[in-house]
Order: C-alpha cells, then sequence, then structure tokens
C-alpha cells in the first residue's frame, strides 16, 4: 500500500468538516463537537479548528497522523471534562458532600455517545498513523 493513500480515512474525516458543521446549525444534528453544544464561541472555534486541521491534512498528507492524533485527543479530553465536570464543581462547592443531595447532571447523551466513538476511532487512526510512520522512517532512514 503506497503511504498517501494510508490515511486516506483521516483525511476524509478532516474533510468532511463543513458537511458536519451543515449537519449542526441546519439540522441540528451535532456528533462532531456534542460536547460544545452549550458554548457555542468554543464550537464555532472548534469547527474553525477543524476546518484548519482540514487544510493541513490537505496541503501537508504526510502529516495526516500526527493531526489526527493531536485533534481527536484534544477533542476526547473535552468529552471527559464535559461529563465530569458538573461532579467535580458539585464536589468541590458543596460543604457536605456525603449529605448533600445532587442534581442529575446530563452527562452522556446520543450525540455524545456517538461523538465519542468518532473521536475514539479517530484516536486509534491516528495513532496507528504516527506508530507506521515512526517505523516507516526507521527502516529508510
Amino acid at each position: 500500500m503506497e503511504r498517501p493513500a494510508r490515511n486516506v480515512i483521516a483525511r476524509y474525516y478532516y474533510y468532511a468538516t463543513p458537511a458536519f458543521i451543515l449537519l449542526d446549525y441546519f439540522f441540528g444534528l451535532n456528533i462532531r463537537a456534542a460536547v460544545l453544544d452549550d458554548m457555542p464561541l468554543y464550537k464555532n472555534i472548534y469547527y474553525g479548528f477543524c476546518i484548519m486541521c482540514g487544510v493541513g491534512v490537505f496541503v501537508f498528507p504526510r502529516m495526516t497522523p500526527i493531526v489526527t492524533l493531536a485533534e481527536s485527543t484534544a477533542c476526547f479530553l473535552m468529552i471527559v471534562l464535559a461529563v465530569f465536570w458538573p461532579y467535580i464543581r458539585f464536589i468541590t462547592q458543596t460543604d457536605d458532600v456525603l449529605n448533600a443531595d445532587m442534581p442529575m447532571v446530563a452527562g452522556i447523551s446520543a450525540p455524545r455517545i456517538a461523538n465519542l466513538v468518532i473521536v475514539g476511532t479517530m484516536a486509534i487512526i491516528g495513532f496507528r498513523g504516527c506508530v507506521h510512520e515512526i517505523q516507516f522512517s526507521k527502516r529508510h532512514s
């Protein structure tokens, strides 16, 4: 398999960013940045970052695994923080945590699970691509 074709899934993932944006803003189906629904400014910044990732992998296709791994890791951290942040705030702002009634928090939802699956898949693809690039460069140096 030739090297540019190896990362085609990750490249098309970034090329599809405008489609994800259209699905989000026109049809209300947000699966790319589901954790940022409550923060529209950060969601727009994230979408802009994903568009820049798409431009980057188009201009420098060899950097696709690194871009994929970095972006998916950042998004994965956003998902983890979005799920656990309400619990952390509750624990740190409550004097008697064991006797307090914690309000229900909507941490996990179907769009967030879909977002997690997509991000996890891209993280695996990015990691495998980075490992392959390291092995390829060691063999040919």
